[in-house]
C-alpha cells in the first residue's frame, strides 16, 4: 500500500506550497456537549502523537521525513505477525479517545501473492488519516526480519497559499 499526496496550491517562485496545515478564521468547532472541540485545532506534532498512541501495542512507529512543499506524513510499524482487520478496529478505536472519527468500514483484501491486507481512513478536522495493515513485500523481507507484518500510515491536509 503506497499513498503519495501532492499540493498544488503555491504562490512561491518554486512551486512549493506550505506544507502546514490551512487555518481558517473560525475558532474550534463546538461539540453536543458545548465543549469546544479539540479536533478542529490538532497540530502536526498532536496528529504524530495520536498515532503513536493509536499504535503503540503493535511496536515502534517509524516516520518518514517529510518533505518539503508535501502535505502528506507517512510512517510505518513493523509486526512480528501480519495483523488483521481487527487489529486494525482497535488502532481505531485508540485513535477514536484521541478525538479521531472513522471514514468507513474496515475493509479486508486478500492479494496473491501479497497475502491478506486491510485498510481503513480515519479523520479529525483537516487531517485524514489512511491506515493499513500488510505483509512485508518478499522483496524487504530479509530487513525486516523477523518481522512478518506492517501497519502503514498516510496522513495528509490541505496546504495553504503561501
Amino acid at each position: 500500500m503506497v499513498s503519495l499526496t501532492g499540493c498544488g496550491a503555491s504562490n512561491d517562485v518554486t512551486g512549493a506550497a506550505t506544507a502546514a496545515p490551512a487555518t481558517s478564521g473560525a475558532s474550534a468547532s463546538a461539540s453536543p456537549t458545548g465543549r469546544t472541540s479539540e479536533t478542529a485545532s490538532k497540530s502536526l506534532q498532536q496528529v504524530e502523537n495520536d498515532l503513536r498512541f493509536a499504535t503503540e501495542p503493535h511496536g515502534d512507529l517509524h516516520m518518514q521525513e517529510r518533505r518539503e512543499g508535501f502535505c502528506v506524513l507517512h510512517g510505518t510499524v513493523p509486526t512480528l505477525k501480519v495483523l488483521d482487520s481487527t487489529a486494525l478496529k482497535g488502532i481505531v478505536e485508540r485513535m477514536q479517545t484521541r478525538g479521531w472519527t472513522p471514514d468507513g468500514p474496515v475493509e479486508s483484501f486478500d492479494d496473491e501473492p501479497a497475502g491478506s491486507m486491510s485498510m481503513t481512513y480515519v479523520e479529525s478536522g483537516k487531517y485524514r488519516v489512511l491506515l493499513g495493515t500488510a505483509p512485508v513485500p518478499p522483496e524487504v523481507k530479509e530487513a525486516y526480519a523477523p518481522n512478518k507484518g506492517s501497519i502503514l500510515l498516510s496522513a495528509d491536509w490541505p496546504c495553504r497559499k503561501t
